[in-house]
């Protein structure tokens, strides 16, 4: 695997490319929806919380002002990830061959992100495409303006990214209803 110098650059400033890592993003989630529709004057909650993110909204769109609002997916330390997917039941997660697989780009919702040890520093980590947001564009330009310094995936491991979110995303479950095909015609 190359040098992690290799994978990122450090940048500055509120310019958004796919690819970004961001730090303490705000996301929020509601409740109190249990029903629908909701009866008149029936409050809900709208909860803040923080997450590192990374931006999958293409380049172009950000830059051509084509999008008002950003798709980004939620990035984990690697050690969190692995302990996430063991409490889910996924023993595997903790195998040698389960990070082989993640380095071949093998688990379709996870895409491995190289450490990087300069400042700002990342341990190995992975994208999770099960956590996928959506922000109004001002609030992700805000949220890269405040970093002092952060993460830009370089060429080709941001492409590389992108291609790995868009297997996940574009993946067919097709019903298992060619079995007969393994006995049709055996001599």
């Amino acid at each position: 695997m190359p040098d992690d110098a290799d994978w990122y650059e450090a940048v500055r400033g509120s310019e958004l490319m796919q690819g970004d890592l961001l730090n303490a993003c705000p996301i929020t989630r509601v409740r109190g929806f249990e029903q629908w529709p909701l009866p008149e004057g029936q409050p809900v909650e709208v909860e803040v919380y923080l997450e590192d993110l990374v931006i999958l909204s293409q380049s172009c769109d950000l830059a051509n002002d084509k999008i008002q609002d950003v798709i980004l997916a939620q990035v984990l330390n690697w050690q969190v990830a692995c302990d996430e997917l063991v409490r889910q039941g996924n023993l595997f997660a903790r195998s040698k061959q389960f990070r082989r697989a993640l380095i071949a780009g093998n688990v379709p919702s996870l895409s491995l992100l190289h450490k990087h040890d300069k400042p700002p520093a990342l341990g190995w980590s992975v994208v999770d495409f099960h956590r996928i947001f959506v922000l109004p564009k001002p609030v992700v330009l805000a949220v890269a303006h405040s970093a002092e310094l952060r993460l830009r995936l370089r060429s080709p491991y941001r492409e590389y990214l992108a291609q790995a979110f868009a297997r996940y995303f574009m993946r067919v479950g097709l019903p298992l209803d060619a079995k007969a095909f393994e006995t049709e015609g055996e001599v």
